[in-house]
């Protein structure tokens, strides 16, 4: 599901314009990279194999580094709007859809540990 996602919204960027993404080309780069990373691990997991745990884990690891910088840049423009830089800080235009597939990604960190716990590495 993260997998569609993340491609559903670098097309959803490649559709939209210019003015809808703040990273252009890279950003779309980016989407498309952590969607591949997720569906490639996908088949075997759902086989039951634990092949695809390495895909899963470097998902949520570019999951959470690209949702983190996004965050980041939300609270920036916060606080440009606290310190009076800005006119108006609307969240909900603010707020990058990768920062909230982070979010839907987020419970699969309990259930990667469990996962993983008695793996050698």
């Amino acid at each position: 599901m993260l997998g569609v996602g993340y491609g559903a919204q670098a097309l959803a960027e490649t559709i939209g314009g210019r003015e809808s993404f703040p990273g252009g080309i890279l950003s779309i780069a980016v989407l498309l990279v952590i969607s591949a990373t997720y569906l490639m691990g996908a088949k075997s997991l759902v086989a039951g194999r634990r092949e695809g745990l390495s895909f899963l884990m470097g998902g949520l690891f570019l999951s959470g580094a690209v949702g983190g910088l996004y965050l980041l840049m939300t609270g920036a423009d916060w606080l440009m709007y606290l310190l009076g830089e800005v006119e108006d800080f609307a969240l909900l235009s603010e707020i990058s859809p990768a920062t909230v597939l982070l979010i839907v990604a987020l419970p699969l960190v309990p259930m990667m540990r469990k996962m993983t716990r008695g793996m050698a590495w």
